[in-house]
């Protein structure tokens, strides 16, 4: 069930009862070096929400938070989310939403428990939209489904997205060098959040030498650019990527100054003074317009800064900067294959013609042009029409290479990279989906599948955590989810977290990646999960003449 902000008065009312009567009898503490949290027994797993990282100023970095242990704090509801466009389908942009949002939350069986993995989870949204609000997020779940005798401290985050992440403040007037991290918050925001998990979550039974962050699509590109990082990399032993090569790539500076005169101009702000001043309900009637204006080059995508963001992070990752990090990483076979559904005719019937799909990869091409990192290839004399050659349904062959280029080849090309300089590295390929009819049954209009019933987008996700009514649109009646693979997919995210290798009693063997045998486990459309050498090599061997942009061939 989704957990909404408690209203501020029954907040004080809760307050007041636990100054006067004590903790109730649910009530849990973890005294921390930062405060004395007070969360609940959520029927046998701890729970503690709405938990504060970071202090925030508008458009600087965020300080460290300055409560102590003698501060009791209450943590048994969300904090806000990022402010963001209100989407029917991303439930995040439907609780309250604020420029202060560095919150985060934690879940485990029993902090009294010590020295047990840490999972820090980063979500996605295309770096506009997504909380911790989500019940797809609700770490819960995964927690109270370990095995018995067995824990972990599962940590979710909010950060800074969107125009409250990603501008350039020197367009405006009065602008100092305190104002010069605004170009990339956001992973200012996570590193802030792995920070106060070393310093505090040893209160919880976490053990701070063994820190895995999670993301998925954007917070999996943002897993990617922490990674690449030795001043951040040193926060965390390991790193799960699930289809995050969509946001991987880093725009230049060039892109993000033109960005911010726009942004500004439409906010009506002239000087730093005015945009530190500016309130969440002016962010919040101009955000969805700014969006729509930027199109593919929206705010809050990651910049090569030189400074936040290594202006060659990909060659970085080459050379070993993540060599100590170990890496599960995968995403699946049908990641945005909504782009080919007829919308006007049908929720899951593929168009007649590709010539949308192909628009929109030049049009992503064209205005992305100059992200370093990103994989391209569309306008390349041949490369398109010798694909569409390769199979006999044109439309379903120009979905497929959507999909490869902007997330499945690349995904391929990081394993293959970080597996040269470090052996526990592992990667998986999502190919089971619900009954794509039998979803549309259960879902309706806001069903979400792909016309030739592949698993989309956030797929593996929702089987990771295991919350079943979080994404319905995707994966249909919750009671007819299956729990074995549920406990498949938790187990091997936990197995990964807790050894650095994802292999456990309830799925085969998985060997890790290397360049020669280049082993990839399939969770295959019958629920199956099997370890193939070189699987998609034809298709693979075919996307090896592109390169990532801006990488040099030495």
């Amino acid at each position: 069930m989704k957990k909404f902000l408690l209203p501020i008065v029954f907040a004080g009312i809760l307050m007041m009862t636990l100054c006067f009567c004590g903790c109730s009898d649910s009530a849990v503490k973890a005294v921390a070096p930062t405060g004395t949290y007070i969360g609940q027994d959520n029927d046998g797993v701890d729970e503690f929400l709405g938990i504060r990282y970071g202090n925030m100023e508008p458009f600087k970095a965020a300080t460290d938070v300055t409560t102590t242990s003698e501060d009791e704090i209450e943590a048994t509801s969300f904090g806000a989310n990022c402010i963001q466009p209100y989407d029917e389908v991303e439930a995040a942009s439907q609780d309250p939403c604020s420029q202060d949002c560095l919150f985060l939350n934690v879940w485990t069986k029993d902090v009294k428990t010590e020295d047990k993995p840490v999972i820090m989870f980063i979500h996605g949204g295309s770096c506009i939209w997504g909380g911790t609000t989500d019940p797809s997020y609700d770490g819960e779940y995964f927690i109270r489904n370990l095995p018995e005798g067995e824990d972990c401290v599962l940590v979710t985050i909010n950060y800074r997205m969107s125009i409250m992440s990603g501008v350039d403040m020197s367009v405006l007037e009065g602008y100092t060098d305190e104002y010069a991290d605004a170009i990339n918050l956001s992973k200012k925001d996570q590193t802030q959040a792995l920070k106060w998990i070393q310093e505090n979550i040893s209160a919880f039974g976490g053990d701070p030498d063994n820190v895995t962050i999670m993301g998925q699509s954007a917070g999996g590109g943002a897993v990617e650019m922490l990674m690449a990082d030795p001043d951040t990399n040193k926060y965390f032993n390991r790193a799960i990527i699930n289809s995050g090569t969509q946001s991987r790539e880093a725009v230049s500076k060039e892109t993000v100054k033109k960005n911010s005169k726009i942004i500004f101009d439409m906010l009506g702000v002239c000087t730093v003074e005015e945009a530190s001043k500016i309130t969440d309900e002016e962010i919040s009637e101009n955000i969805s317009d700014i969006v729509e204006k930027l199109g593919r080059a929206h705010p809050g995508l990651k910049c090569a800064d030189g400074n936040i963001i290594s202006e060659t992070w990909w060659e970085d990752l080459e050379n070993g900067s993540a060599a100590s990090i170990d890496l599960l990483i995968g995403g699946t076979n049908g990641e945005e294959d909504w782009h080919a559904v007829d919308w006007d005719n049908g929720v899951s019937d593929p168009i007649s013609d590709p010539e949308s799909i192909y628009d929109y990869m030049v049009n992503t091409d064209t205005m992305r042009s100059d992200a370093y990192g990103r994989y391209y290839g569309v306008e390349v004399d041949g490369f398109y029409d010798n694909f569409i050659k390769k199979g006999d349904d044109p439309v379903k062959q120009a979905m497929d290479l959507y999909n490869e280029i902007y997330f499945n080849y690349p995904t391929q090309m990081i394993a293959e990279t970080q597996s040269k300089n470090n052996k526990n590295t592992y990667l998986y390929y999502w190919e089971y989906a619900p009954d794509k009819d039998e979803v549309v049954e259960y879902s309706g209009d806001s069903a979400e599948v792909s016309p030739w019933g592949r698993a989309l987008h956030c797929m593996d996700l929702c089987f990771e955590f295991g919350t079943k009514e979080g994404y319905t649109e995707l994966t249909g009646d919750p009671d007819k989810m299956s729990d074995d693979l549920i406990a498949q997919a938790q187990s091997m995210v936990y197995s990964f977290a807790k050894t650095g290798n994802p292999n456990n009693d309830l799925i085969s063997e998985w060997k890790a990646y290397d360049d020669n045998t280049k082993y990839n486990m399939v969770i295959t459309a019958d629920g199956e999960w099997k370890c193939h050498s070189n699987y998609r090599s034809d298709v693979i061997d075919y996307l090896r003449q592109l390169k990532p942009y801006g990488v040099s061939d030495n």
